[in-house]
């Protein structure tokens, strides 16, 4: 079966074995690798869209893919660091701390 894409700035990226997550027309980021900076440290979607050269529209779609499926990709996100050996110390939106060998 095959989803019609009718976003703009959003599309699949099937070749990422590593995620569900959709991304960024264009780029080789997903939906959170944008939106994580103004989700977890407060920034304004101005300057995320002017640090990544990308239309505000762009960051505004993004952000709203997120808040519309963040339960689940909060949880990818959490079980990715957990494999990369993050220990998140707060819930999701805190910087996670780093496991000391």
């Amino acid at each position: 079966m095959s989803v019609e894409n009718t976003y703009k700035w959003l599309e699949p990226k099937p070749y990422n074995k590593f995620t569900k997550q959709w991304g960024i027309k264009g780029r080789n980021m997903t939906v959170w690798n944008l939106v994580a900076d103004i989700v977890v440290s407060g920034e304004m979607p101005e300057y995320i869209a002017w640090n990544y050269r990308l239309p505000l529209e762009a960051v505004q779609k993004a952000l709203n893919h997120y808040y519309a499926n963040k339960e689940w990709i909060d949880a990818e996100v959490d079980e990715t660091g957990g494999r990369l050996g993050l220990i998140m110390s707060e819930p999701h939106g805190h910087y996670p701390k780093f496991r000391i060998p």
